[in-house]
């Protein structure tokens, strides 16, 4: 048999096997687990699928490799023409990365949709792009994305215009949270750290922190560096004495002797690779009474 017929052969016997089930292997295609393979499983060319209501269909590839490779999607396409076959940039990828595949795709067209010569040319292919998004959510059940919804109705510059407006307006809403859950979360893990529910922190905003030992009399701070009380107390006073002055200049001063104390102003002081904040201090000098 000659390799192009194993080839058909291994297609449609992939493609008859619609609830996933069959292994079979010829002319450097393969196909087993409900997938279909150009060379071995580095490239999916296509894959059986079945949503909540027991509908079946297929996931089929838009990428192509080699000029072999691109045969047997050929041939893959033609044996499952009979078949619901879904256009996807790979059917490896998650629910979640095909709708951002999508959507970067509509916004590279969308891009030159500028071109006055050729804009119904982008808009069509813009349309045809969203009617896969469709199909692909539809048959799941899906919801798509709002901003791949609105990418999918570009279609002149105008829309791609605002598209972006509202894209940057999401991205930074969506920052802020970010940034929201971040210091809420820093701030429950410093709370933490001062009860010593555990010995790490790590600072995430630059600043370091302090908390008293009252088994060794020491202080320590978020960077694990410790000393004592007495030394901290006179290292409190030291600094209260140059913001009072207002004109304290990096000079030989060092913290237990190795540690240059680099910066004092009213926000913050530097000493060695620490940045601790006035606040911070005060907190600490107040829970002991100086």
């Amino acid at each position: 048999m000659s390799v192009k017929n194993d080839c058909w052969d291994v297609a449609h016997a992939w493609a008859n096997h619609e609830d996933g089930s069959g292994i079979g292997a010829g002319g450097n295609m393969l196909y087993g687990g409900g997938c279909i393979y150009s060379y071995g499983d580095h490239f999916m060319i296509a894959r059986h699928i079945k949503n909540e209501k027991g509908e079946r269909a297929v996931l089929f590839t838009e990428r192509t490799y080699s000029q072999t490779t691109a045969k047997h999607i050929a041939i893959t396409r033609d044996a499952s023409s009979h078949l619901n076959v879904i256009y996807v940039a790979d059917p490896v990828l998650s629910k979640d990365e095909l709708f951002a595949d999508w959507r970067e795709r509509m916004i590279n067209i969308a891009e030159k949709l500028t071109d006055v010569k050729r804009p119904q040319k982008y808009a069509t292919e813009i349309a045809k792009l969203y009617a896969e998004v469709e199909r692909y959510a539809g048959f799941y059940g899906y919801t798509i994305p709002e901003l791949l919804v609105q990418a999918g109705n570009i279609r002149n510059s105008e829309q791609f215009a605002d598209y972006l407006a509202k894209d940057r307006a999401e991205r930074e809403a969506e920052e802020a949270e970010y940034q929201k859950r971040q210091k809420k979360a820093q701030e429950q893990k410093l709370k933490d750290w001062r009860c010593f529910k555990y010995n790490g922190y790590g600072s995430l905003n630059g600043w370091d922190y302090l908390r008293f030992i009252e088994q060794t009399g020491e202080v320590e701070t978020t960077q694990r560096v410790t000393f004592s009380l007495f030394d901290g107390k006179a290292l409190y006073r030291f600094v209260e004495k140059a913001i009072a002055k207002g004109d304290y200049q990096p000079n030989s001063e060092k913290f237990l002797g190795e540690y240059a104390i680099i910066e004092i102003n009213k926000a913050f002081i530097r000493v060695g690779c620490h940045k601790v904040a006035m606040q911070e201090i005060t907190r600490f000098a107040k829970q002991q009474g100086w």
